[in-house]
């Protein structure tokens, strides 16, 4: 029974990785030249970021767009110095301004949504491009997602990279950043979104109002991202673009400790049941039964766990191989094997410390 049960789960397994490699396959191109530049709003929301606004700023200011722009930083109450850095940077810089959250506005589960939709009311762009406040977008960036909008996307989702050093915590999270990133790009390759990233994706300001935005939303600790785009998916008319530019990979940096992976993973994972899509729950949940079965399998039988590990280990190298290959990051790879041994244990702990809101952020 035991064997019938792990053998089906490792099929959807195997079945998830062949729907994401073909789509993958699909055809989707590199940003077309237009001569269409649509008025752009750049969003930051920002809380306690001194140590990274100042470059995220500079980046922004270098940015080479033909086209009409402007940066709002949003000051979600923040305690440090990065709001006078902010306000200091925009006396020279026209076409940016800072917004600020009063600082007793109400606790709620996800401040950054209220310091999104703080600042989606006051751009005056049609196309509404967000990033974090850690991030150093590569001077192509804003061009580079405003051509994939030009060109007809509602959604556009960039792509990501962590940075880091030479420690594997952070070889761990660049190559866990890939396969994140591969998902995203299979499913808006295919135009039925899976996953987003929040890091560097941008979508029409019309749209984002129209699916009801962040409504209902705001008590989840995450969502500002993937179960935002579900909404939009559910607009007819709606276009998905993946930005394959690898000039304009959105850089993100990583966590210092593996207890603060393991805190960003259980927030991540705080959701899985609050989808509103039931089978996507459902769907979610399988898998994550397969890691805990792959956690449980090396104390019962471990020529059953290597079987069952290696099923795993060869369909998620297929992937990243193929999406390695396009966002030329095959150099990656060579850790994958050890990654894979502390994801089932990193993962299994991670969604039930999450949907317990065991978990600190910001």
């Amino acid at each position: 029974m035991l064997l019938i049960f792990l053998s089906a789960l490792a099929l959807a397994y195997l079945g998830l990785m062949l729907y994401l490699y073909i789509g993958l396959l699909s055809a989707n191109h590199l940003p077309l030249a237009t001569s269409h530049s649509p008025f752009v709003s750049i969003i930051i929301p920002m809380r306690n970021e001194e140590l990274f606004i100042q470059a995220t700023l500079n980046a922004l200011s270098s940015q080479k767009y033909a086209g009409k722009w402007e940066v709002i930083v949003v000051n979600d109450r923040s305690t440090d110095k990065c709001p006078e850095i902010a306000r200091g940077f925009c006396e020279t810089h026209p076409n940016f301004s800072v917004i600020d959250i009063p600082q007793d506005s109400p606790q709620i589960a996800s401040p950054k949504k209220r310091a999104l939709n703080t600042g989606f009311l006051a751009a005056k762009g049609e196309f509404l491009l967000i990033a974090d406040a850690d991030c150093v977008p590569p001077p192509s960036w804003l061009s580079s997602m405003a051509a994939c909008y030009a060109n007809g996307a509602s959604v556009v989702q960039g792509s990501k990279a962590n940075n880091g050093g030479k420690r594997f915590l952070h070889a761990y999270q660049r190559l866990e950043t890939l396969g994140f990133t591969l998902i995203e790009a299979s499913g808006f390759n295919r135009n039925k979104p899976i996953l987003a990233s929040s890091a560097s994706i941008g979508y029409s300001k019309e749209l984002f109002f129209k699916c009801g935005g962040f409504e209902g939303l705001y008590d989840l600790a995450s969502g500002d991202d993937d179960m935002l785009i579900h909404r939009m998916a559910k607009i007819e008319g709606t276009k998905f673009a993946y930005n394959w530019d690898a000039s304009s990979i959105m850089p993100t940096a990583p966590v210092d400790s593996w207890k603060a992976l393991l805190q960003q993973r259980a927030r991540w994972g705080s959701n899985g049941a609050k989808y509103e899509s039931k089978a996507y729950s459902a769907f979610l949940f399988c898998i994550y039964a397969f890691f805990v079965c792959l956690f449980i399998l090396p104390w019962l039988d471990w020529q059953l766990f290597l079987y069952f590990f290696s099923i795993k280990l060869f369909s998620d190298f297929l992937l990243l191989y193929r999406g390695a290959l396009r966002l030329k990051s095959v150099k990656l790879l060579w850790c994958l094997p050890l990654v894979e041994l502390i994801q089932i244990p990193l993962f299994t702990a991670a969604v039930p410390l999450g949907m317990l809101g065991l978990y600190k952020w910001k």
